[in-house]
């Protein structure tokens, strides 16, 4: 894409500045974060809060995570970082910067640690302001941690604390899985040369991930996600060099 056409691109979405980091976010974020949240399931406007809710959720998570990365690389390398905030997640590219690999890897590693405090933050509030609400309403703690929708039943307050936990714990975990682009599989990326055994590794261990969590679950979110992830590295090891 021409320089002039990206720049047209970038300048309908939505965009703001945080920190002096430019900030993009594609109509497909919102769609698919809706998706995520059950809006295909609303049958009333009254519950039309609760897609809105895991949305709110998700942005808060995903764009932590984002500058998680951004500004821990410009801590360690300089240049200029920009996200833009896009289907599944987000995107940090970074111009100007120079890194170590040691500064690679703690930049990696900011995004997942980012989302993983927000999680925590999250538990910690849930755990001393809305006890009393679990106890009265017979609901066990560690439930929603699980299972956030749980949490329509008592508040819609509880139920975003609930969705920042499952998205900070879950994501982190399933963010540092050694498949690229994924967090892990940048990590894998930094201490193995070949592209070919990195690309390799992301393709066995999403079909893994996926037979696994359909035994267990017998879900299709996180298999059709592993699926993908397993096309994507497939093709990516067929076209890699060595």
């Amino acid at each position: 894409m021409a320089k002039r056409d990206y720049a047209l691109t970038l300048s309908r979405m939505i965009h703001f500045t945080l920190f002096g980091i430019p900030i993009y976010i594609r109509p497909t974020f919102w769609i698919v974060l809706a998706i995520f949240g059950g809006i295909l399931g609303v049958s009333s406007v009254e519950s039309l809060i609760y897609p809105a809710l895991f949305v709110i959720a998700g942005f808060i998570a995903i764009l932590s995570h984002e500058l998680g990365h951004a500004l821990v690389g410009r801590k360690l390398g300089g240049g200029q970082q920009t996200i833009i905030l896009e289907l599944f997640g987000g995107v940090t590219s970074s111009h100007g910067m120079q890194l170590t690999r040691a500064g690679r890897v703690l930049m990696i590693l900011a995004g997942p640690m980012m989302t993983l405090i927000l999680g925590v933050i999250s538990i910690l509030i849930a755990w001393n302001i809305v006890g009393p609400v679990l106890t009265a309403n017979g609901k066990d703690f560690w439930d929603l941690v699980l299972y956030p929708y749980l949490a329509t039943a008592v508040s819609p307050k509880l139920y975003i604390l609930s969705c920042l936990i499952m998205i900070g714990e879950w994501w982190t975990v399933l963010n540092l899985l050694p498949i690229y682009p994924l967090d892990g599989g940048q990590l894998v990326a930094q201490f193995v040369r070949s592209p070919k055994k990195v690309f390799m590794t992301g393709f066995i261990t999403s079909i893994v991930i996926g037979l696994v969590s359909f035994q267990l679950f017998h879900g299709y979110f996180i298999p059709i996600f592993m699926a993908l992830f397993a096309f994507s590295n497939y093709r990516e090891y067929k076209n890699a060099p060595f």
